[in-house]
């Protein structure tokens, strides 16, 4: 090949370059925009099941389901570090330790590859939240996306950490750089940042960058290296490139940029042995009952059981009230790019599988999901007043409906609209939602009772994004007054994404006492709760939407034991934890939640797993920016989030990275050094059996936090005592000195335990 056919691989015609044309998919969670994907658990309840036999099967199957669609370049796995608890996107990636992200990411992108898709890791280098990602305003107008300032050393320990061993040690071969920029420059055009896999970790694939605006200057990313200038997706117009590379910028490069570029995507095509896009189209593949079965499986081994008062599991019998289980399809999948469409007919309903595992649903109450609320209506005779300027002026407006006439404003810039309705007196609470794309400022009689921010709802996937405000009892109409601007909402018709917004009204009281009345009738209550999360927005707040909290504790008050079963993907405030019998939460858990659910109630299968996120106590340790601030991200915690964070702050969370509660009583009854590793001895109680995750953590140098270095999956018998082998990983203790990361050598005190927050034995490990 010579430099004709390396200028047409830089120009994304991989054909005429004399390699295979590649079709490119999302799906770090499954394949998404395909009719009959397995809806998988998401990528952070893979994590949290700590078992990299579980990421062998979970990358088999994303690789199978994404050749039988066409695809043959697939954008997973993420290897976003969850330095956040609001961050929008933590259900696409692995938690928030680089060797559990990383090891599990590896098994994952080396299965996906084994089927001849190209593993593409995302989102290169530090991605972490969404609030102006990509910056404000339409395509023509955006405005530049938000900086990440880092040192050196949390940049190479913590957030290029996964990227590193998924690349050196499981051999991926795609890299996708991410919207914002790093340290003032974006990722696709810094030079720096495109030879660092390459320098340092002989890194040989190619590299691409996100969607439409992760590359402002195309030619700076050609010279910076960046090997690919778009996704090869088909798409519309609107979402070509930011800036387009051009035929003249390729003529322009010296030969040695363009045989770069030839050899990366040529070699990685060739290295995972990629076929073209049509060569294993299968819809028998698509969704198979193999497939299926492992979703349900990983639905049981990822949910992880908070807490349990002995109430988990049901005895066969039990009459149960079932709340708040209609409106599944918003808990069981993420939304955003990584959305996998859902199969209605494959849905069943959590009451018919209850009845399978012998539980009686004795009861049934809706609960107060997140979900779109019908729009406000005015009164007879009556309107809404909204006052709408945009590129051409200001003008007032009379709606009946409470839903922002869109389409009546000039999108080619920037727009903004006041909305105001009258709220009439009620003797109830009432959850005022809004669901939108945009910005917005909820207040109530002049007083902000709501703020938050969404690129799209829903964003080309997945549930609505609602946001909520609460409106106390009032013997007064009230005036409900939300403040709009388009701000950071994306505007591309041709997918659905467009600036919108709907405001509706949600008294609490009649769900709540019909809550009551159900768990009257029961010997249990299973109340399901939780909040949509995913790409293009980030939690406003980490407690449950309005009005589910106080569901629970009515419930709870009736003395009836309350079983709460949390969904999402990010750290839930749990204020009424105590207050009831158990919580299991289920994270995003696929299409097979209500038979992994009922399995688990019954106990004919046990949650298998554990935090891959620490949860806060109150107010998380890495402080949030003012919501003014999009311009800039200073991570000025350094390497100390998560349980490191806490260490450090000397803040004891609500559950440690780690935790999470099984059926059978183990125990870890010692630890001794061996070799590089430590022996575990656990031991088993007579009741049943289960499963056991070992942790070892230890200081990678002087005044530093424990971090994790090692962890395995056991599964024990009834009555079996067993000694288990676990290596210190000596790549996660290596430390940056400058140049290169430092390799682990000398004594380590390694700490042994089943969380970050249970280490009852300890063992000097010599490494190096």
């Amino acid at each position: 090949m010579g430099r004709h056919e390396d200028a047409r691989i830089a120009l994304n015609d991989l054909a005429g370059g004399g390699a295979v044309p590649v079709h490119v998919g999302d799906g770090p969670c499954g394949v998404t925009a395909h009719p009959g994907a397995t809806a998988v658990p998401s990528s952070l309840n893979l994590a949290s099941t700590f078992d990299v036999a579980l990421a062998d099967e979970y990358g088999t199957l994303l690789g199978t389901e994404s050749r039988a669609a066409g695809r043959n370049v697939l954008l997973a796995p993420g290897l976003d570090i969850a330095r956040s608890p609001w961050a929008g996107r933590l259900g696409e990636a692995l938690g928030e330790d680089p060797l559990l992200a990383g090891t599990l990411g590896g098994h994952v992108a080396r299965a996906v590859q084994s089927c001849g898709i190209v593993s593409v890791l995302k989102h290169y280098p530090a991605y972490q939240f969404e609030r102006n990602r990509t910056g404000e305003g339409p395509k023509p107008l955006r405005t530049p996306a938000r900086d990440v300032v880092i040192d050196a050393r949390t940049l190479h320990e913590l957030y290029l950490e996964p990227f590193r061993r998924v690349t050196q040690e499981y051999g991926a071969q795609g890299m996708l750089c991410c919207y914002n920029r790093v340290n003032g420059e974006y990722p696709s055009q810094s030079r720096e940042l495109q030879e660092i896999p390459r320098r340092l970790w002989g890194f040989t694939g190619f590299t691409l960058p996100d969607m439409v605006f992760a590359v402002r200057d195309a030619r700076a990313a050609l010279e910076a290296g960046l090997d690919l200038p778009r996704l090869a997706i088909e798409a519309p117009e609107e979402l070509d490139p930011y800036s387009p590379r051009t035929d003249a910028m390729v003529d322009a490069a010296p030969d040695a940029t363009l045989a770069a570029i030839g050899a990366h995507v040529r070699g990685a095509l060739a290295v995972v042995g990629t076929a073209s896009p049509d060569a294993g189209l299968d819809p028998a593949a698509i969704g198979a009952p193999a497939n299926l079965d492992l979703a349900e499986r990983l639905a049981i081994e990822s949910a992880v059981l908070l807490r349990n008062d002995g109430t988990l599991p049901l005895a066969a019998g039990t009459r149960v009230a079932l709340i708040g289980a209609e409106e599944l399809e918003h808990r069981i999948v993420m939304g955003g790019a990584a959305a996998v469409m859902l199969t209605p007919a494959r849905l069943s309903a959590v009451r018919d599988r209850l009845a399978d595992v012998g539980l009686t649903v004795a009861a049934e109450a809706e609960g107060l999901p997140a979900v779109p609320a019908p729009p406000l209506r005015a009164a007879p005779g009556e309107t809404f007043g909204c006052v709408l300027t945009d590129a051409a002026g200001t003008r007032e407006l009379r709606l009946t409906h409470a839903v922002l006439p869109a389409e009546a404003a000039d999108a080619s810039a920037p727009w903004a609209a006041t909305l105001t309705a009258s709220l009439p007196p009620s003797p109830h609470h009432r959850t005022v939602a809004v669901e939108f794309a945009g910005e917005v400022e909820l207040l109530l009689d002049d007083e902000v009772i709501g703020w938050g921010f969404r690129d799209a709802s829903p964003l080309l996937g997945g549930p609505h994004y609602v946001l909520d405000g609460v409106a106390p009892p009032a013997d007064r109409p009230r005036t409900l007054t939300v403040r709009y601007r388009t701000g950071p909402a994306f505007v591309s018709p041709g997918v659905g994404p467009v600036p919108h917004l709907s405001l509706g009204v949600v008294p609490w009281e009649p769900a709540i006492d019909a809550a009551v009345r159900a768990a009257a009738q029961a010997d249990v209550a299973v109340v399901l709760a939780g909040r949509p999360t995913g790409g293009g927005m980030d939690a406003e707040e980490l407690g449950l939407p309005a009005g589910q909290a106080e569901l629970i504790e009515a419930v709870a008050a009736t003395g009836v034991p309350v079983v709460v079963v949390t969904h999402g993907s990010g750290p839930i405030d749990l204020p009424w934890r105590d207050r009831v019998a158990a919580v299991l939460h289920v994270g995003f858990a696929g299409e097979r939640l209500p038979e992994a659910l009922a399995l688990m109630l019954a106990g004919e299968a046990e949650p298998g797993g554990r935090l891959p996120l620490t949860w806060p106590d109150g107010p998380p340790v890495v402080p949030r920016e003012p919501f003014d601030e999009k311009d800039r991200f200073v991570y000025a915690e350094g390497v100390d989030i998560g349980y490191r964070g806490h260490e450090r702050a000397s803040v004891e969370p609500a559950y440690w990275f780690g935790h999470g509660l099984g059926y059978a009583d183990i125990t870890l009854a010692g630890a001794a050094p061996s070799g590089d590793g430590v022996e575990v001895t656990l031991a088993c109680g007579p009741g049943r059996g289960g499963k056991a995750v070992v942790q070892l953590y230890a200081r990678p140098a002087g005044g530093d936090t424990l971090k994790l270095v090692g962890f395995a999956v056991a599964r024990l018998a009834a009555g079996e005592r067993r000694t288990v082998r676990v290596a210190v990983d000596a790549a996660a203790l290596a430390t940056w000195n400058g140049e290169t990361l430092a390799p682990a050598s000398g004594t380590y005190d390694v700490h042994v335990g089943l969380s970050r927050g249970d280490l009852p034995h300890r063992a000097a490990v010599t490494l190096g």
